[in-house]
């Protein structure tokens, strides 16, 4: 079967998480209510493929961050895979937290996450007590999350934090374990394992009690500000400047960046934003368009299919600020970016 064009296995294959309400209803997604199984960074997708072949019954989503490994998967799917296979392109201790409820996950696997050996690195470690604690509310309780590593140091590091979490048990006597009855391996692990590495295994259960609550993001407004007066459309790139903005909201650090100005043959303009919300990062454009009966219009550029977050907002806000100090005839006559 000759694999369809990468357009069409984006459309049927990825969740377009960020244009849709979070938690996303991954019952509309799937078309059905099964048990949630989830793997972090699926690699070439052989070992979620192969799960979701065996249990048709449940619902596997992908997360992963490397536009390649995606583009196995699609290839992977192509090639006669299972239907109840969805991806999420994106990090996942984001995607984890916010894209789904807590309590709804039946079983999660981290196969090999990157042990980032070095001691200076080891901030940069999936494995983390904040990710822990995210992973043990989004699992139902006796759920479970299943991690292997072959790296003996990353091994201590991951017994040390899930012993810490109070939701969470091993399923076993001991920590972890070097063998996993009837576990079909990776490509990696069979690697690592012809070569004689160890292997360790965790299975960890989530306790029972404890409910979280559940809270939905809804998709808002997209952000616009409208302007009227006199407008000079030759002042903005000639007096633009990169500039930047860092500050805090509901315990987040929000960094605003206006890297780049470009404009059309009508004199149009189009700024080049970039938003990171805590984990959470954007890159899209903002218009500047002189509209009839001296009116300016200031809106999200269609590029980067950007959500309209709070930093956005500031990001389309921080744009207008910027035409009226440069147009000083110009003053707002509507604007829905908020303060």
């Amino acid at each position: 079967m000759a694999a369809r064009p990468l357009s069409e296995a984006i459309l049927n294959y990825t969740v377009s998480w960020t244009r849709v309400d979070w938690p996303v209803d991954w019952g509309t997604v799937f078309g059905r209510s099964g048990p949630l199984v989830v793997e972090v960074g699926f690699g070439t997708g052989e070992f979620l493929v192969d799960r979701a072949r065996a249990h048709p019954e449940m619902d596997f989503v992908g997360i992963e961050r490397s536009w390649v490994s995606v583009q196995r998967l699609f290839r992977r799917l192509d090639r006669g895979g299972p239907e109840n296979v969805r991806v999420v392109h994106g990090a996942a201790d984001f995607v984890l937290e916010r894209l789904f409820s807590a309590e709804s996950l039946a079983q999660v696997y981290i196969n090999f996450p990157d042990p980032w050996p070095k001691e200076r690195h080891h901030g940069r470690r999936l494995i983390q007590p904040a990710f822990a604690q995210v992973l043990a509310e989004r699992l139902a309780p006796g759920g479970t999350v299943t991690v292997a590593t072959d790296h003996g140091g990353y091994a201590s590091w991951i017994s040390e934090i899930l012993g810490s979490q109070p939701l969470l048990r091993s399923g076993f006597r001991t920590p972890s374990v070097c063998r996993i009855r009837g576990r079909k391996p990776t490509k990696y692990e069979r690697k690592a394992l012809d070569a004689g590495a160890s292997v360790r295994y965790f299975v960890w259960r989530r306790n029972a009690g404890g409910a979280m609550a559940r809270t939905v993001e809804k998709v808002g407004p997209m952000p616009n500000m409208l302007l009227k007066g006199k407008y000079d459309r030759d002042r903005l790139p000639a007096d633009f400047e990169a500039c930047s903005w860092q500050t805090e909201h509901r315990g987040v650090t929000v960094v605003v960046k206006l890297a780049a100005l470009y404009t059309d043959r009508n004199g149009d303009s189009l700024v080049e934003a970039l938003v990171k919300e805590g984990a959470f990062s954007q890159h899209f454009g903002v218009l500047v368009l002189a509209r009839p009966g001296n009116r300016v219009l200031i809106k999200l550029s269609p590029i980067g299919q950007p959500r309209p977050t709070w930093g956005v907002k500031q990001a389309v806000g921080r744009v207008g600020e910027m035409v009226l100090t440069r147009c000083p005839g110009l003053s707002v006559a509507e604007s829905a970016v908020g303060r």
